[in-house]
């Protein structure tokens, strides 16, 4: 891996000679940038990430009945690659300990990846309900059906996941990583729990489901910031001003 990333490294060093902006979708991205000489700074444009709010306001929930589980379940879900980067690993170890407290919870995976076979057979071990709908294009059909919406990432240049929750007035769970806890302003609009901590990922999902009224508040203003910040939009916008300016 170590290999991998030092060639990117280098083949991102190497084309931003021939480029006039580098986009970077993050302040973290940006500063990760300037960490690793990728181009000089007056390239590096920040233009936050946005999404299609709409497209996730608009979409009909899954109904329980085909997915299998009972509307009175405690679902607990994420959107991302079943692989290391996302932490599937960390999700499902979280979800035992969530089940051991809530019996009737149940759990999604909307994805797929290579780690799959690993994390289906250790959720069969443990007799969890765990349902994972591989590569689909509605996935915030899935999203509607979460009561806790969790990223449990190792690394994450924007974690547009976490966006997509807010949109859909899910409370979230995220790792305090990289650009995550720009997005998200802990225990105001969503809560940050450490990395490769199953422990204390269980821990926050469940603080959520103990506290309703003040869950309710942080999905408020999460929906909020979302319009305020992360319209795609804007991005549009931003983007038109960008070409613009290196038109003159």
């Amino acid at each position: 891996m170590k290999l991998k990333s030092r060639i990117y490294r280098w083949m991102e060093r190497f084309l931003s000679r021939f480029t006039d902006k580098i986009v970077c979708i993050s302040e973290a991205e940006r500063n990760s940038a300037i960490k690793n000489e990728i181009g000089d700074t007056q390239k590096l444009a920040l233009i936050p990430n946005g999404i299609d709010i709409q497209a996730v306001i608009n979409a009909v929930p899954k109904p329980f009945s085909e997915l299998g589980i009972s509307e009175t379940s405690f679902v607990v879900g994420m959107i991302g690659r079943i692989s290391a980067q996302k932490a599937p690993d960390v999700f499902i170890r979280a979800a035992k300990l969530v089940n051991e407290q809530v019996p009737n919870s149940a759990f999604i995976i909307v994805g797929d990846g290579e780690l799959r076979p690993e994390i289906e057979k250790y959720a069969s071990e443990n007799n969890l309900q765990l349902i994972i709908t591989g590569w689909t294009d509605e996935p915030y059909s899935y999203l509607k059906v979460f009561d806790v919406a969790v990223l449990p990432s190792r690394w994450e240049g924007f974690g547009l996941a976490v966006v997509e929750y807010m949109a859909a007035e899910k409370n979230v769970v995220a790792t305090r990583i990289d650009a995550l806890p720009t997005i998200i302003d802990d225990k105001v609009d969503g809560l940050l729990c450490d990395v490769d901590s199953q422990k204390d990922l269980c821990e926050k999902i469940l603080w959520l489901r103990n506290h309703p009224d003040v869950a309710l508040q942080m999905r408020a203003n999460a929906l909020r910031k979302v319009y305020e910040k992360f319209d795609i939009q804007r991005v549009a916008q931003q983007h038109l001003e960008m070409f613009e300016q290196l038109k003159k």
